[in-house]
């Protein structure tokens, strides 16, 4: 809890201090409105009895100002209600909104953050988590921190509410005051200590809830193989198991919830009559502060319900706060900071510099903790031009070594480099502005083509854009969509098929003004026909580029100026086509 404290504090600054004082004010207008019930209730019935305490001296402030009949008193006290009244309305919407926009931004600030982490950290960490892992944190938990952020802004509330209640309590009688805030301090001890069990509950379901995110994205990635199998009943099966653990544990911390709110309630009346009897019978209050000193404890009661009940909410959902700060050190933990130099170290790479790979290798650590070889190197050099062929089983390495020349990965030992310039964590942003990247998996999003084939920021025509999907052989594919470059692609383009989503892909790769060029399996979805024709127009066009392309075809090796074979995590150099 105080992580969360701090991490609100570090977000509102003094902001959080102001929306206080106005929560504050907004509770001092309801204490004062219910002390002012008593004047009014012993004028109105005073029957032409003096007066004492509150009421005799707002009496003789009243007739000091000529107001001497009870009719007249009355419309003044009246008057200072309907402004009380309005003031405390206008304060209410001020504290509605300032606690809306703090709950709401700081939530929405954490999600901001969460999402730059993520993008901002090294690829291979990324893999090293679950997608359903990464999703359950993104949506699950974060949409629970709301939770918490809105429990929170109640909880204080209703806080400063009772406190508020309790302060007129004082004003009214010491005793009843004192007897009030003693089974206050009672039902607040015994919530901080059912708040342990709400915490557990938390914890129990944001491990259930990771559990059913999983069993989600297995659910709609295994959908078609099911369909085929007939296997839709055991997939459903799985995913029914897992969401009813959380439904479960829902209901468990619903149950309990009510149980607690019974219990405050049930104390609360039994509280009610205790002070009541005592006040008339020991204390001998009039009628005008029992009805008051009622008002008050008819508002205190659902005041510290309230209180209690969102202190046990915090508790249930921190725990998903919790596992967000976790991934989120995790991530800090393990990124490589560059040194932001990054426009003089891409002004040093020449458009036409070789590729030098020097012993280098991709590691990996596993979730014991030890490091991995997924692929390493002999000393390879490749000349500007040259369309490069990186073969060998699946399974190899053959991603690996691509994603290394990409920047994707750092050297775990020896070198990479390019014109002089050797890849680190600091020069990483450099040469990646150098490179384009095509992997085997096309990625579409809902837009037009032209917004698809300029993502995320280029600046072109529409005449190089034509050029690229004729390169790619997509020109008379985007021709025949109805709009052509307008035409909108939903569903991240489900209506094209796998091989028409490469060739988009491809083509965007080619947009980019890099001068490495990767394609790992990026053809995988083609005929060989179509796969053919469109590395001869990489070939023909390729300038001083350099071409990375990793396929099980037998095209790649025809066009190729050079193979790297891969076996087992070694690559080797093949052969060089003069």
């Amino acid at each position: 809890m105080r992580q969360l404290m701090r991490a609100i504090g570090q977000y509102a600054g003094w902001t959080l201090l102001t929306t206080g004082a106005v929560v504050l004010a907004a509770a001092l207008l309801e204490g004062v409105g219910l002390v002012l019930i008593l004047p009014v209730v012993e004028v109105l019935f005073s029957d032409g009895t003096a007066q004492d305490g509150l009421t005799a001296k707002l009496v003789a402030l009243l007739e000091s100002w000529g107001f001497r009949s009870v009719t007249s008193q009355l419309a003044l006290i009246g008057a200072g209600f309907l402004l009380l009244a309005i003031l405390r309305a206008l304060i209410l919407m001020r504290r509605d909104v300032m606690m809306a926009e703090l709950s709401q931004g700081f939530v929405d600030h954490i999600r901001r953050d969460f999402f730059a982490l993520l993008a901002r950290s090294d690829w291979p960490v990324i893999k090293t988590y679950r997608k359903s892992q990464l999703l359950n944190t993104m949506t699950i938990n974060i949409g629970r921190l709301a939770m918490i952020v809105h429990a929170l802004s109640m909880g204080a509330i209703t806080l400063a509410m009772g406190l508020a209640y309790l302060v007129a309590a004082f004003v009214m009688d010491t005793m009843l005051g004192l007897a009030m805030l003693l089974l206050a301090a009672i039902g607040m001890v015994s919530a901080v200590l059912w708040t342990r069990r709400s915490h557990r509950l938390g914890r129990q379901l944001t491990r259930a809830n990771t559990v059913a995110m999983d069993e989600t994205t297995r659910f709609l990635d295994g959908l078609k193989a099911a369909k085929a199998t007939r296997a839709e009943d055991e997939l459903s099966a799985r995913f029914a198991q897992s969401i009813a653990e959380t439904r479960a544990l829902d209901v468990q911390f619903v149950a309990q919830q009510a149980r607690l709110r019974n219990a405050v309630q049930i104390a609360g009346a039994f509280g009610a009559m205790a002070v009541l009897l005592g006040g008339y019978g020991l204390l001998d209050l009039s009628g005008g502060e029992l009805l008051v000193m009622a008002a008050i404890v008819l508002r205190l009661a659902p005041s510290l319900v309230g209180t209690f009940s969102n202190l046990q909410q915090m508790a249930h959902a921190l725990p998903a706060f919790e596992a967000i700060r976790a991934v989120e050190d995790e991530l800090v933990a393990r990124m490589a900071v560059a040194s932001g130099d990054g426009e003089r170290i891409r002004a040093s790479i020449a458009t036409d510099a070789g590729l030098t790979l020097e012993e280098a290798s991709v590691e990996v650590v596993n979730e014991d903790g030890a490091r991995i070889t997924l692929v390493s190197t002999p000393q390879i050099k490749i000349a500007p031009g040259m369309l490069v062929h990186v073969g060998g089983p699946s399974g190899a390495g053959k991603s690996s070594l691509v994603e290394l020349a990409a920047g994707l990965h750092l050297p775990a030992t020896g070198s990479l480099s390019r014109g002089g310039v050797e890849l680190t964590a600091d020069t990483r942003p450099a040469w990646q502005q150098q490179v384009s990247f095509a992997p085997q998996e096309p990625f579409l999003f809902d837009g037009t083509v032209r917004e698809n084939l300029t993502w995320p920021n280029l600046d072109t025509t529409d005449a190089a854009i034509w050029d690229a999907l004729e390169q790619a052989a997509a020109a008379e594919l985007v021709r025949r969509l109805p709009t052509q470059l307008d035409e909108e692609l939903l569903d991240g383009g489900a209506r094209l098929s796998g091989g028409e989503r490469q060739r988009l892909c491809i083509a965007r790769a080619l947009l980019r003004p890099a001068s490495l060029l990767v394609l790992d399996e990026a053809t995988s979805a083609m005929d060989p026909e179509l796969e053919r024709r469109i590395i001869g127009n990489l070939r023909e066009s390729i300038g001083q580029r350099i071409i990375l392309m990793v396929s099980h075809s037998l095209n790649a090796v025809g066009y190729a100026d050079m193979r790297i074979e891969v076996a087992d995590g070694r690559a080797r150099l093949r052969e060089e086509r003069d």
